[in-house]
């Protein structure tokens, strides 16, 4: 945290900048990584597509140090400043020494603080609520629709989401070359793997598993080893592990540390370390298979193309199930009928809906493996699909008429 606050401008700093377009984007961190990974992401993207400042107010700036580096922060601190959101006496000192915003981008109906609602009176700013990526249907009849508010100024929903009418998702322009480029030179995945402490080899299929913590990780550790496949798990992050250590499916000892192997019958299971976000997607590319969590993490592995799950963050109500149906429903609507079903028991399964038998939940897993080639096929082409659509940052350039760089 230390370091990211020093990085912040001072005021002298703040009033060069008069002559730029601001953008100001507000997040709270719900959780560790979620709200926040996409609010960077966010950020990056506005300073990629247009020409302007952006301002990432954040409450909690420490949830930053592990998804962005330093390094990162000094290339883009001419055009992206991460702002602490603290109190309103704090935040109206803050706003003394800033041009009035063009836009102002409310993350997940976080609540502006009132300083700078007055100041959006004055100024009247494009105001956008940026809501959570949803498939759902409703999300695309409410897609940019205006909400008067009490102070008079309409702020307008945006949802990202997989349909054409909805707000996009988030993608740079590059992508496809890059990933080109990495699959293309293995010397630049030896690299990356040496950079990150990967191993630079593995034994049958590649899975990397970036999840939430859940009881049903013993239920699919003992799944993949009854499949008597070999199988090589890359594990981020502590909770899937933590989840096996408590299940007793795993020695107490197992996986204290990053870099750790643990072996099971045909299963290699290997503790690797949490990556920034800007590496994320070497991970995908490196990967036959993935587990994903969360909302960005998701994203990336619908730009990567390759079988997924989606591990999605439970609600109330198990409101999450209809939002992960949703999506698989459109997902999956041209896959081969085996292929859909088995992905589609499994999804559901994994996320806490209903619950499969363990000889069904080998069985499925099984058809997934027979029909391996189809599921990559599909996963590719429907990912090549996404990939036809414009994406977020270029439909709210249309919505506004922004100019793009």
């Amino acid at each position: 945290m230390r370091q990211l606050i020093a990085m912040l401008p001072s005021s002298s700093e703040c009033v060069r900048d008069y002559v730029q377009d601001e953008v100001w984007v507000f997040v709270r961190v719900i959780d560790n990584w979620g709200d926040v990974g996409v609010g960077w992401r966010l950020s990056m993207q506005l300073t990629l597509f247009f020409s302007c400042r952006v301002r990432l107010w954040i409450d909690r700036v420490d949830a930053l140090g592990k998804l962005v580096l330093p390094a990162e922060l000094t290339v883009l601190q001419d055009r992206l400043t991460v702002e602490e959101w603290s109190d309103d006496v704090t935040v109206s000192r803050r706003l003394e020494y800033m041009a009035n915003p063009v836009m102002v981008i409310e993350a997940f109906g976080c609540d502006l603080p009132q300083p700078v609602l007055r100041r959006m009176e004055q100024s009247r700013p494009l105001w956008l609520n940026w809501e959570y990526l949803t498939a759902e249907d409703w999300a695309v009849d409410l897609q940019a629709m205006p909400s008067l508010q009490g102070n008079g100024l309409a702020k307008y929903f945006w949802f990202m989401g997989i349909d054409r009418e909805s707000g996009g998702l988030l993608r740079e322009a590059d992508y496809l070359q890059r990933r080109a480029k990495f699959f293309q030179y293995s010397c630049l995945q030896q690299a990356f793997k040496r950079q990150y402490g990967l191993p630079l080899e593995h034994v049958g299929q590649l899975w990397l598993i970036f999840a939430y913590t859940s009881e049903c990780w013993s239920e699919w550790l003992a799944m993949w080893r009854k499949a008597n496949v070999p199988m090589t798990l890359w594990l981020a992050g502590h909770e899937v592990v933590d989840s096996m250590r408590l299940a007793g499916v795993i020695a107490a000892d197992a996986l204290q540390q990053v870099g750790d192997t643990f072996e099971l019958d045909h299963l290699t299971l290997v503790r690797i370390p949490f990556v920034p976000q800007s590496a994320f997607d070497e991970l995908l590319w490196l990967a036959d298979g993935a587990i994903v969590r969360g909302e960005d993490s998701f994203v990336r592995a619908l730009w990567a193309g390759l079988p997924f799950f989606w591990h999605i963050y439970q609600q109330e109500g198990a409101v999450h199930l209809q939002k992960l149906d949703a999506f698989w429903q459109k997902a999956t609507m041209d896959w081969p009928t085996s292929v859909r079903e088995a992905l589609l028991a499994l999804s559901t399964d994994l996320n806490g809906g209903k619950r499969l038998s363990t000889q069904s939940r080998l069985a499925q897993w099984q058809n997934l493996c027979s029909e391996w080639k189809n599921w990559v096929s599909a996963a590719a082409t429907w990912s090549d699909s996404l990939h036809l659509h414009s994406s977020a940052m270029e439909r709210l350039a249309r919505f506004r008429q922004f100019p793009l760089k």
